[in-house]
């Protein structure tokens, strides 16, 4: 009897180690799928002001360069700030960092105009292994 009493002692303080150890896992399982979730969508958002421009008619292409220079091309930045989910679908508050270039006419030496940043609200959902960005809600940070 003692035996089995001793035995029982010995499992149920193995489980109580092994419990906290295993929460402790777990939490830290799902604070990395979180965070490669989070990066996920910083380089989905990246993907739609890239997009935005690389555009013909972006923004920053309607202001004339300075003298001797045309505009090149623009790297797009997003840092994620907030990210809300509500069933499949992904809210994302993002700041866009945006760098403009400008080249000689010849497309030789670049160089970094002005940069212009802006916050946004992207809603996205998953598609496959990638993101898709199902509405843009940007208007109603300013509210």
């Amino acid at each position: 009897m003692q035996k089995r009493h001793r035995v029982g002692l010995v499992a149920a303080a193995a489980v109580l180690v092994a419990v906290p150890g295993g929460l402790v896992v777990k939490h830290q399982a799902e604070a990395a799928e979180r965070e490669a979730e989070r990066k996920s969508l910083e380089r989905a958002a990246e993907e739609v002001f890239q997009r935005r421009a690389d555009a013909p008619g972006a923004q920053w292409r309607k202001y004339p360069p300075l003298a001797g220079r045309v505009w090149n091309q623009a790297d797009a930045r997003a840092v994620v700030g907030e990210v809300k989910r509500r069933g499949a679908l992904f809210t994302v508050d993002v700041d866009e960092i945006t760098t403009p270039y400008t080249s000689d006419t010849y497309g030789r030496k670049l160089s970094p105009s002005t940069p212009y940043a802006g916050s946004h609200r992207f809603v996205f959902e998953r598609d496959g292994d990638a993101w898709r960005l199902v509405r843009d809600l940007t208007d109603q940070l300013s509210k």
